[in-house]
């Protein structure tokens, strides 16, 4: 092979891979990067609908950074992604925990725990509204029936504080099918023959989850911690459906992706509606730049 044809050679392969790829990367072009710059446009300008009004640089981030709306919706999200994470990664270990124990009836348990998975989440947070209920409800009857007499017609969203409780419990109950799923697969492959020396020698089951399996679920722990995390962080469809008025009352279950939604297409501010998204946006890209620090540590 002469100079010329193993220069045309090497020229190709180098050529060829991005030119299977432009077919993708032309699609993620258009679907991802043309939305993105479009809304970081539109955060520079006045709020015209979703049209471009009027050229206002920062304008919009500093009203968004100022405005006490804002900020306590932000700080009601930080709080609700950490109730939410925690609470759901510390039940799904819990229930994957119980599912890998080898116990009678566990087939039936893991069908049980899949089973909020096949379900709507609007249709789940309806039922969840349901149940919660102040006349209706079936939790406020059952707490009623064990002697609580005061929540006997308890009004769960006419305060915020129980409102965002009640919001709660069903994000945390929707999340637990595939991160049990995922934790248990993690569980599978922690080594056996580790964990028996472990018992042999003396380990309680607590030291054994603590010293072995965990460091061995890291990795995935900490995936599906940030998964989690940003499907917490963009919350809206349960705010949305649980709470009357969305956001309410009085604005006590307001978070970011609701005011976001309210901004852009409720008051037809597109310009601050983008803003908060971009705002949403970055926080959510330092979480997943940890993330990737994580990984490469790790990988180092």
């Amino acid at each position: 092979m002469t100079v010329e044809a193993a220069s045309r050679r090497r020229l190709q392969l180098k050529i060829i891979p991005w030119l299977l790829m432009a077919p993708t990367m032309v699609g993620i072009a258009l679907v991802i990067g043309y939305p993105f710059v479009r809304t970081i446009w539109l955060s520079l300008h006045e709020g015209r609908g979703l049209r471009t009004g009027a050229w206002v640089g920062l304008d919009n981030y500093v009203e968004m950074v100022t405005d006490g709306q804002t900020q306590a919706a932000f700080v009601r999200t930080v709080v609700l992604t950490a109730v939410t994470v925690i609470g759901s990664m510390v039940a799904s270990l819990l229930i994957a925990l119980v599912l890998n124990s080898g116990l009678p009836g566990m087939k039936l348990l893991t069908i049980l725990v899949v089973l909020p998975w096949a379900m709507p989440r609007v249709s789940a947070a309806i039922l969840w509204k349901w149940a919660f209920d102040s006349q209706y409800g079936v939790v406020n009857w059952l707490l009623s029936s064990l002697g609580l007499g005061m929540f006997d017609g308890y009004g769960w969203f006419n305060n915020g504080t129980s409102a965002l409780f009640v919001v709660a419990v069903a994000i945390i109950w929707a999340k637990i099918p595939f991160l049990t799923i995922a934790m248990l697969a993690a569980l599978k492959s922690v080594p056996g023959d580790i964990v028996e020396a472990a018992r042999l020698d003396g380990a309680s089951a607590f030291k054994v989850l603590l010293r072995i399996k965990v460091p061995v679920m890291r990795p995935v722990i900490v995936v599906l911690f940030v998964l989690a995390t940003i499907q917490a962080f963009q919350a809206f469809d349960h705010i949305y459906v649980m709470t009357v008025p969305p956001g309410g009352p009085n604005h006590s279950t307001e978070i970011l992706s609701l005011l976001t939604y309210l901004e852009a297409f409720a008051f037809l501010d597109g310009g601050m509606g983008s803003a908060l998204a971009m705002l949403t946006f970055a926080v959510l890209a330092v979480v997943t730049a940890f993330y990737v620090r994580l990984q490469r540590e790790e990988a180092g």
